[in-house]
C-alpha cells in the first residue's frame, strides 16, 4: 500500500494539490501523471533486473526514499520542486510493486490470492479516503502527505514478515514460456489501455462531480463508498478463483466501467455519480485482478507478470495526462468520452488472450 496508495486515493490526491496546494486542477494532474511516469520507468526496469536484485533490501531502500518524499512534500510549496521529489516518490514505488505481484503470482491459485491482496489493501484505502475530508481541512498538504508518510511506517513494520529470497525459477518454467507472441503483445496494450481508461476518468471525478455543483460532502462520501465497491469486486475472484471463465469476468469487469461513465455522461447528479463511481470501483478490481491472474498464468518464470505491471503504471501515467490535456481544451464531459473509447478499445486487445487462456484451461 506504501507503493500503491496514490493509484487508490487520486481524486483526493489532485483535489487537495489543487485547492489546497494551489496549484490548480491542471498542474495537479500532471504531477500525477510524472509521478506515475516515473513509477512506470522503474517498474519496465524491474522486468529486466528483479531477478538480480535482493528483493528485501530493495523494497527497504524504496521505502526509505517514498518516506522522505512525504516528509519533503509537506513543506515544499514551489510547483518545480514538488514535482521532482513525486517523481522520485514514484520511481522508488516502482521497485515495491512488480515484487509485490510477482511473489502473488507465484501462489497456487492466483485469482483468489490477488482478489484477498487487493482487498485489502481497498480496506485500508477507504478508510484513508474517509479521513481525507478531515486531514486536508485541518492541515491541508500536509494532511495528505502525512497520512502517506504513516502508510510507510505501516509498510517497514510489516517487513519483519517478508522472505529474505526466493529459490530461482527453474529452466522448464522458463523452456515453456515464448516472449513474446502477438497475444501477449496485445494484452500487454490492453493492461494499458484498461488502466488509461480508469485513471482518466478517476483522477478527474473529483474535478467532474464539482464543475456539475455535487458538494464536497456528498463527494467525499462517494469516494469512499466506492472503497466497499471495490471490495465486493476482489470477493468475487477471492471466492470463484479459477472457476469462472477469465473473457467473462473481463468483460463484466470493463463493461461496468464504462457503463458507469456513460450513465455520468446523461446526468451527473449526487446520487447519479454515487452509483456510477460504486459500479466503476466494483468493475475496476474485478478486472484488476483476473488482469494480474491471466498474466501469471501466461508465464510462469513471473517475467511477464513484471512487464505487464509496466504497462499497467504506463496506463496509469498516461490516463491523467490524457484527461488533464482533454479537460484544459475541451472540458469534463470529453474526459468522460475520452475514458469510454479507451475501455473499449482496452476490451479489443484483451480478448484474444484471454479467450486462449480459456481453451488451455478447459484442455488441463
Amino acid at each position: 500500500m506504501a507503493a500503491a496508495q496514490t493509484v487508490f486515493i487520486q481524486p483526493a490526491y489532485v483535489d487537495t494539490l489543487a485547492r489546497y496546494g494551489r496549484l490548480g486542477a491542471e498542474r495537479a494532474g500532471y504531477i500525477l501523471s510524472w509521478e506515475m511516469t516515473a513509477f512506470a520507468v522503474t517498474t519496465i526496469a524491474m522486468a529486466f533486473f528483479a531477478q538480480r536484485l535482493p528483493w528485501k533490501r530493495t523494497i527497504w531502500a524504496a521505502l526509505i526514499v517514498i518516506a522522505s518524499g512525504n516528509i519533503l512534500s509537506m513543506f515544499l510549496t514551489d510547483f518545480q520542486q514538488l514535482l521532482v521529489v513525486r517523481i522520485l516518490v514514484g520511481g522508488a514505488s516502482g521497485f515495491i510493486v512488480p515484487l509485490a505481484f510477482a511473489t502473488v503470482g507465484r501462489l497456487a491459485n492466483p485469482e483468489r490470492a490477488f482478489g484477498l491482496m487487493i482487498g485489502i489493501l481497498l480496506v485500508y484505502a477507504a478508510l484513508f479516503l474517509g479521513i481525507m475530508p478531515w486531514l486536508t481541512s485541518f492541515a491541508g498538504v500536509t494532511g495528505l502527505f502525512g497520512g502517506m508518510l504513516f502508510t510507510c511506517i505501516l509498510a517497514a513494520l510489516g517487513m519483519r514478515w517478508f522472505p529474505d529470497h526466493f529459490s530461482p525459477e527453474d529452466r522448464d518454467a522458463r523452456s515453456k514460456f515464448s516472449w513474446p507472441s502477438k497475444e501477449h503483445r496485445l494484452a500487454l496494450l490492453g493492461m494499458l489501455l484498461y488502466f488509461a481508461h480508469l485513471t482518466s476518468f478517476w483522477s478527474f471525478a473529483s474535478v467532474i462531480a464539482e464543475n456539475n455543483r455535487i458538494s464536497e460532502g456528498s463527494v467525499a462520501v462517494a469516494l469512499a463508498t466506492s472503497q466497499i465497491a471495490g471490495i465486493f469486486g476482489t470477493m468475487l475472484p477471492a471466492v470463484w478463483g479459477d472457476r469462472i471463465p477469465i473473457i467473462r469476468a473481463l468483460a463484466i469487469a470493463v463493461l461496468g466501467c464504462v457503463a458507469s461513465v456513460a450513465i455520468l455522461l446523461v446526468l451527473t447528479d449526487a446520487t447519479t455519480f454515487l452509483l456510477a463511481v460504486l459500479l466503476f470501483h466494483f468493475g475496476w478490481n474485478l478486472g484488476h485482478s483476473y488482469l494480474l491472474a491471466l498474466f501469471a498464468r501466461l508465464d510462469p518464470t513471473s517475467n511477464l507478470i513484471v512487464m505487464a505491471t509496466a504497462m499497467q503504471k504506463v496506463g496509469i501515467a498516461v490516463g491523467p495526462a490524457i484527461a488533464a490535456a482533454v479537460y484544459g481544451v475541451k472540458g469534463s464531459d470529453w474526459v468522460m468520452i475520452a475514458s469510454l473509447v479507451l475501455g473499449l478499445t482496452a476490451m479489443a486487445a484483451l480478448t484474444p488472450a484471454t479467450r486462449t487462456r480459456d481453451v488451455a484451461r478447459e484442455q488441463e
